[in-house]
Protein backbone atom coordinates (compact mmCIF):
# COMPACT_ATOMS: atom_id res chain seq x y z
CA UNK A 1 0.00 0.00 0.00
CA UNK A 2 3.10 2.11 0.73
CA UNK A 3 4.55 1.47 -2.23
CA UNK A 4 1.47 2.82 -4.15
CA UNK A 5 1.04 5.80 -2.75
CA UNK A 6 4.55 6.87 -3.13
CA UNK A 7 4.14 6.32 -7.17
CA UNK A 8 1.26 8.38 -6.95
CA UNK A 9 3.19 10.87 -5.03
CA UNK A 10 5.84 10.62 -7.65
CA UNK A 11 3.68 10.93 -10.61
CA UNK A 12 2.29 13.90 -9.48
CA UNK A 13 5.31 15.72 -8.67
CA UNK A 14 6.49 14.17 -12.06
CA UNK A 15 3.60 16.21 -13.47
CA UNK A 16 3.97 19.29 -11.41
CA UNK A 17 7.34 19.59 -13.11
CA UNK A 18 6.72 18.74 -16.54
CA UNK A 19 4.52 22.23 -16.22
CA UNK A 20 7.91 24.21 -16.56
CA UNK A 21 9.30 22.23 -19.61
CA UNK A 22 9.10 22.91 -23.55
CA UNK A 23 7.29 21.02 -25.67
CA UNK A 24 10.52 18.72 -26.70
CA UNK A 25 11.37 17.70 -23.18
CA UNK A 26 7.53 17.04 -22.17
CA UNK A 27 7.60 14.74 -25.31
CA UNK A 28 11.33 12.66 -23.52
CA UNK A 29 9.69 13.13 -20.38
CA UNK A 30 6.59 11.23 -21.14
CA UNK A 31 8.38 8.52 -23.76
CA UNK A 32 11.06 7.81 -20.62
CA UNK A 33 7.74 7.65 -17.99
CA UNK A 34 6.09 5.02 -20.21
CA UNK A 35 9.47 3.01 -20.99
CA UNK A 36 9.54 2.58 -17.03
CA UNK A 37 5.89 2.16 -16.56
CA UNK A 38 6.05 -0.61 -18.90
CA UNK A 39 9.18 -2.10 -17.31
CA UNK A 40 7.44 -1.82 -14.03
CA UNK A 41 4.60 -4.08 -15.02
CA UNK A 42 6.46 -6.18 -16.93
CA UNK A 43 8.80 -7.36 -13.90
CA UNK A 44 5.35 -7.46 -11.70
CA UNK A 45 4.30 -9.99 -14.10
CA UNK A 46 6.84 -11.97 -13.81
CA UNK A 47 7.51 -11.93 -10.36
CA UNK A 48 3.71 -12.75 -9.89
CA UNK A 49 4.27 -15.88 -12.05
CA UNK A 50 7.31 -17.08 -10.68
CA UNK A 51 5.74 -17.78 -7.33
Amino acid sequence: MVKIVFVIGLIIIGGLAMKFLDEKSQKKVVIGIGVLAGIAILSLIISELMR
